[in-house]
């Protein structure tokens, strides 16, 4: 129903009113005719109001006069008559015309920048890259070729294996496939040494290949020869040597390992508390351009701040390069609280295990943890927690001839 209320007001249309003793006469006469009436309501037994179409109203004198009927216009509505009118205001007109000349700029103009699916470290590469093709919040879209981008993108930023650049409306959209990192290939064919990664005492030892140096219980130092690549075969009932072979050294050594950490325990602990007090700072902003707005300076020694930016939107939902971005400080007072012992022990202790668990090795296992507490000679109160852990501390690098 809304189409077709639609299609009659973009062709325009009329409210009549038709008066006289013969109006069904009126109305089958239009019909046989093909004249369009609709809408039609009867106000007496004399008149009756209708809606027709421009082309049905302009046929429609033959059927008033065999009716005798007479045809008035009450209202014109449309498209049409609305044009007609705009066609007089001049300003209206100029204005009309500047605003569909800036529409149609700006939806030929790249508003916005999108890059998803990649690392934090490769955005500065890519960045220099859609620099390099001169593609910025501003450029306009003729010209730019998605593809190249991406394949400059693909060849020249490390770890990407897949890079897709769309253009979607007035935002630009680059997308990207993190390669799998290629591990570190060692040779079979080629001598190898198992070396120690760390210090450790042994608790294991599988050697699949090579000549075992260490055994289990012995405690080995970071870097130390622990298999041999370099098999030397001997004839003890011989006498002497009978040659040498060199291969490459397989196995697992696993052993536990120490991870220590220290820390002194305060007793003071500085709290950071809001005090409701905020205080606001609006920039005006343009494209990737803020520019501070005449306003108070922040009264506040101590604050965070948050920031949240307000865009205009155009028709259609299209973004526009201007807006506002405003920064909310919020006051901070820092108070000192005085700690129990167990309190401080307590915040020191997470601490420090929040600094072991970053040191750790992903596939260790921890067998057991001692903290202790201990005075300096100047009265200073520390705490260190020892973590004992089984780990493969396997290494390889290459037999030195």
């Amino acid at each position: 129903m809304f189409l077709v209320y639609l299609w009659n007001y973009i062709r325009g249309y009329v409210i009549i009113v038709v008066t006289g003793k013969s109006i069904e006469r009126f109305i089958n006469i239009c019909s046989r005719r093909q004249i369009l009436l609709w809408d039609i309501e009867r106000k007496d037994h004399e008149s009756a109001v209708m809606k027709a179409s421009l082309r049905g109203f302009r046929h429609m004198r033959p059927a008033a006069k065999k009716s005798a009927c007479r045809v008035r216009i009450v209202k014109k509505c449309g498209f049409p008559f609305v044009l007609a009118r705009l066609r007089k205001r001049r300003g209206f007109k100029i204005g009309f015309a500047i605003f569909v000349f800036l529409f149609l700029i700006s939806t030929s103009i790249i508003w916005e920048i999108e890059i998803t699916g990649c690392k934090p470290e490769q955005v500065p590469g890519i960045m220099k890259i859609l620099e390099n093709e001169r593609v910025k919040r501003g450029r306009f879209k003729m010209g730019l070729d998605p593809k190249k981008i991406a394949q400059e993108i693909v060849m020249q930023v490390d770890g990407i294996a897949w890079a897709g650049v769309e253009i979607r409306g007035v935002k630009l959209t680059v997308s990207i496939e993190d390669s799998i990192s290629v591990p570190k290939l060692i040779q079979s064919n080629q001598p190898y040494n198992i070396v120690a990664e760390r210090d450790g005492l042994i608790v294991k030892m599988e050697v699949y290949a090579g000549n075992a140096l260490v055994k289990e219980g012995d405690t080995v130092r970071k870097g130390q020869l622990l298999v041999s690549g370099k098999i030397e075969n001997q004839r003890p009932d011989l006498g002497g040597d009978f040659g040498s072979k060199e291969v490459h050294a397989l196995g697992r050594v696993i052993a536990r390992t120490w991870y220590e950490s220290s820390l002194p325990v305060s007793m003071e602990y500085t709290q950071r508390i809001k005090t409701g007090n905020e205080h606001k700072t609006v920039y005006l902003k343009f494209l990737d351009e803020k520019i501070k707005l005449p306003g108070k300076k922040i009264p506040f020694e101590i604050y965070e701040t948050s920031s949240y930016d307000k865009i205009l939107t155009g028709p259609f939902g299209i973004k526009l390069p201007i807006g506002l971005t405003i920064e909310k400080s919020f006051e901070i007072i820092e108070n000192k609280i005085d700690l129990t012992l167990d309190e401080a022990k307590s915040i020191a202790e997470e601490t420090v295990r929040q600094k072991l668990a970053q040191r750790l090795p992903p596939d260790s296992r921890i067998v057991d943890e001692k903290i202790n507490f201990f005075e300096s000679d100047s009265g200073q109160m520390y705490i260190q927690i020892v973590i004992e852990c089984e780990e493969d501390i396997a290494g390889f690098e290459p037999v030195i001839e």
